[in-house]
């Protein structure tokens, strides 16, 4: 986390390869691509923003896969430090995406926003040459899809709204590091991301 007044800069990437949809509705998956910007408000809490474009595939059960070409998308969150002492951190965090693709045309014309909800709360211990960290988080993800006039909101399965996350910051140089994070249970996704500080 930045400390305060101070920026972190990077590019990052964020698959999800599968979320399933309430209802029997079928699943989706999409991917991602920011420009991310955090700010240290304090020490202690940090303001998180990202901006980028994405797309979605949904995929309903017995029809074919619905592909969302790519648009814009964004981001933001807040991450709270609750422990920090020596080498050991935990991390109480919140993060919103929302993407949002072109129109895809099928029989009729269909629209698609989807939301991401996160709220995490994670640990890390920094050794020399790589950070892990792990803890668990809540997530949920709205799929609100337009076909034609008609408009529905479907919700991710509620069954799998925990989740693992387990992640590692690796160090480059004094001020740049590459940071590996996958998602199990609530979805399956991968994110990767070079950073750096200013």
């Amino acid at each position: 986390m930045p400390k305060e007044k101070e920026f972190f800069g990077g590019v990052g990437s964020y698959t999800i390869f599968k979320r399933d949809l309430e209802d029997g509705y079928g699943s989706l998956r999409s991917l991602q691509n920011f420009l991310l910007v955090s700010y240290g408000i304090f020490d202690w809490l940090s303001l998180d923003l990202k901006v980028g474009a994405g797309y979605i595939k949904q995929h309903p059960f017995g029809s074919d896969e619905i592909d969302y070409p790519t648009a814009f998308s964004g981001g933001y969150g807040l991450r709270l430090k609750v422990y920090n002492k020596k080498k050991v951190q935990a991390v109480f965090g919140f993060q919103h995406i929302s993407v949002h693709p072109r129109k895809a045309r099928l029989q009729e014309e269909n629209k698609a926003i989807l939301d991401d909800w996160q709220v995490s709360f994670l640990a890390s211990y920094e050794f020399p040459l790589i950070t892990p960290y792990a803890g668990v988080e809540w997530s949920r993800v709205d799929y609100i899809h337009w076909q034609g006039d008609r408009r529905k909101r479907r919700m991710s399965d509620l069954t799998k709204s925990i989740g693992l996350v387990v992640g590692f910051d690796f160090p480059l140089k004094e001020k740049f590091w590459l940071n590996l994070e996958g998602q199990f249970f609530d979805a399956k996704a991968l994110s990767f991301s070079v950073n750096f500080s200013f």
